[in-house]
């Protein structure tokens, strides 16, 4: 049985979290009720688990975690499908911007040191925090709109011993105690917040403020990165913007170009590792 909660939104109805002890993997779950079982949800609701067994994060790399220790979540999306065409790349961004405002909120000690890594992850001190992986469902009303799953993945109260890889961390392991179900509802308020305003801005990113807001918590913009492509083809250059889809704006010897978030495998710090 899961935990129901209602989550209070601004400008938009309230959202349902179904909280679990335990799942195999949230984005399945949805994905399961969404067209096994012709479950239409309310946009916003989110079926999320402090113990997933079995999830997949981008690339279909393996995420799972100790129990009661993380916070695997999935959240019901719908995009207007003209608007989509030229912005469904923001809606991985916009979860990564609710992770940072859901983090500064309730652990305010580590607002200047949490970042967003684009395209999908979440860093602390630039250590992995979060990763987050946005997956289409289907569409909705004859077309008018896609219905997609946004997974959001939290390390946190992950010890040391328990973390994936060496360049991740956890809330705890930075300084903050925080409860998964309070964590899971501010990041659903701050994620409806910036896709209301996407969605009214006809998915104009600059009306609605979040490529300003990228640019401004982007542990990549300003810094030397190496991209793998597929085929292992290799770019190396200077991040030096967000473009109007969400793409990273790379400058090189020969000139500036735009890559998507589907062209690209991995994003390494040249110089380094992340900063602040």
């Amino acid at each position: 049985m899961a935990q129901i909660t209602r989550v209070e939104l601004t400008n938009a109805p309230a959202a349902t979290i179904e909280l679990f002890d335990e799942l195999d993997s949230t984005n399945s779950r949805m994905r399961e009720r969404f067209t096994d079982h012709g479950e239409r949800f309310s946009p916003f609701h989110t079926i999320a688990t402090t113990s997933q067994t079995a999830g997949r994060g981008r690339l279909d790399r393996e995420w799972s975690a100790p129990p009661g220790a993380s916070l695997a979540m999935s959240v019901y999306l719908e995009f207007d499908a003209a608007a989509a065409r030229d912005s469904i790349g923001w809606v991985s961004l916009a979860g990564g911007l609710a992770v940072v405002e859901a983090v500064r909120t309730l652990a305010p000690q580590l607002a200047d040191r949490v970042r967003v890594k684009w395209p999908n992850d979440v860093l602390i001190d630039g250590l992995k925090v979060c990763g987050i992986l946005g997956e289409l469902l289907g569409v909705v009303d004859g077309g008018r709109a896609f219905a997609c799953v946004l997974g959001i993945g939290v390390n946190v109260a992950l010890e040391q011993d328990a973390l994936p890889t060496p360049t991740s961390t956890s809330l705890l392991l930075s300084g903050a105690s925080v409860e998964p179900d309070a964590l899971a509802a501010a990041i659903v308020r701050a994620l409806a917040t910036r896709m209301v305003a996407l969605a009214a801005a006809g998915g104009d990113a600059d009306a609605a403020g979040l490529r300003a807001e990228l640019t401004e918590v982007s542990s990549t913009v300003g810094a030397r990165v190496r991209i793998t492509l597929p085929g292992n083809d290799l770019l190396e250059g200077r991040a030096v913007g967000i473009g109007a889809g969400g793409e990273l704006e790379i400058e090189d010897a020969d000139g500036t170009r735009l890559v998507n978030v589907g062209d690209v495998e991995h994003v390494r710090p040249l110089e380094g590792g992340w900063t602040q």
